[in-house]
């Protein structure tokens, strides 16, 4: 287990016994190791959909494999004079990797774009702007059916037409890679299908644009498997980060403190969006789910009613004025930017259990 990510602190007001209990029950009841042996039975009754998407518990030891070729193909496509990497992705394949590059992208790698979005005129300013000429596109589908970044693909492919300047991310044995292997596109990378786009942040997905970003990979999945072995079996579930954090946000939603509201570091703010999409869509199921608070100026206690809880990353002035006043607050210590591999996994391994909570 790695500091500081076994700490958390903070004071839960009245939500601490249920949280307390809700620790021991997880210990009672196994939840960690059922979580690691892939066991859907905790948010379900039958397997679909759940089994085949727990493989990012994973990532931080498999993705090391692909590091050497990863750093090649960037470092090649640099040499060549690319300075513009356009990623054409929706949702989950498209997020993560806006929030590695504001966080980490060195200061002389390509700018990257993503296009998210079907407006026409969004489209016609990014050809207008961009040097076509020297722009790596990277067309990221999960499923290699994505309408939108099918046609986002076929209108650059149209007005560029040189299979050395497009890449695409896809699960193997879909029809863009298809299209990708028969007209000799630069790259070609498969990601593992066992998991979710929204659980795909140390993927290829996220991965592939963080290289082209010039981000050390090795350091941020050095960052991350520490979180990971924080959130292992061999850890109770009162000192693992993320069984902790994942009872946490359940108890507070059943308790009718289902507004999460995010602070994070500057040098971080695009985390919170990334957080945000994680836990609405994958808790907001069943008419129940957990509403993240995301990029909103912290007030003082009275603005506040009792249907918040807030998760602080670092310090930050408020937090005590908060605890004072009975606001269950969550203190999350933080060291650097490189943090952000660790808070992929702390985040999707909470998520998990709160999911578990709440009955989702």
């Amino acid at each position: 287990m790695t500091e500081p990510y076994a700490a958390h602190e903070g004071s839960l007001g009245g939500l601490a016994p249920a949280v307390a209990a809700r620790v021991a029950k997880l210990g009672e009841n196994d939840v960690v190791s059922r979580i690691w042996a892939h066991d859907h039975t905790l948010w379900a009754d039958g397997p679909a959909e759940i089994t085949d998407r727990l493989d990012w518990l994973v990532l931080p030891e498999s993705m090391r494999g692909q590091l050497a070729g990863l750093g090649a193909f960037a470092a090649e496509a640099r040499a060549d004079g690319l300075r513009t990497v356009v990623l054409l992705g929706m949702g989950g394949s498209s997020l993560a990797p806006e929030v590695v590059d504001a966080t980490l992208r060195r200061d002389d790698a390509p700018e990257l774009v993503v296009l998210d979005t079907t407006d026409p005129e969004s489209i016609l300013a990014l050809e207008r702007r961009a040097d076509l000429g020297r722009t790596l596109f990277i067309a990221a589908s999960k499923s290699g059916t994505t309408i939108e970044t099918l046609s986002h693909l076929e209108y650059f492919w149209d007005r560029v037409g040189d299979g050395s300047r497009f890449v695409v991310i896809t699960d193997p044995g879909t029809p863009l890679e298809a299209t990708a292997r028969a007209r000799k596109f630069r790259g070609v990378f498969l990601a593992t299908p066992d998991l979710g786009g929204r659980y795909s942040a140390l993927s290829m997905f996220g991965l592939v644009p963080a290289a082209l970003a010039g981000v050390d990979l090795g350091r941020l999945l050095d960052r991350a498997r520490e979180m990971q072995q924080s959130c292992g079996t061999r850890v109770p579930a009162r000192d693992n980060p993320g069984a902790w954090l994942g009872a946490v946000l359940g108890e507070a939603a059943l308790a009718g403190r289902d507004k999460l509201t995010l602070l994070v570091p500057d040098d971080m703010a695009t985390l919170g969006t990334w957080i945000e999409q994680l836990i609405a869509e994958s808790t907001g199921k069943q008419g129940r789910g957990i509403v993240p608070v995301e990029s909103e100026p912290l007030g003082p206690p009275g603005v506040y009613g009792d249907d918040r809880l807030f998760v602080a990353l670092g310090e930050y002035d408020g937090l005590d004025a908060l605890e004072a006043a009975g606001h269950p607050v969550v203190r999350l210590p933080y060291a650097d930017a490189y943090q952000l591999g660790a808070e992929f996994f702390r985040w999707e391994f909470a998520t998990a259990v709160a999911g578990h909570v709440i009955g989702i």
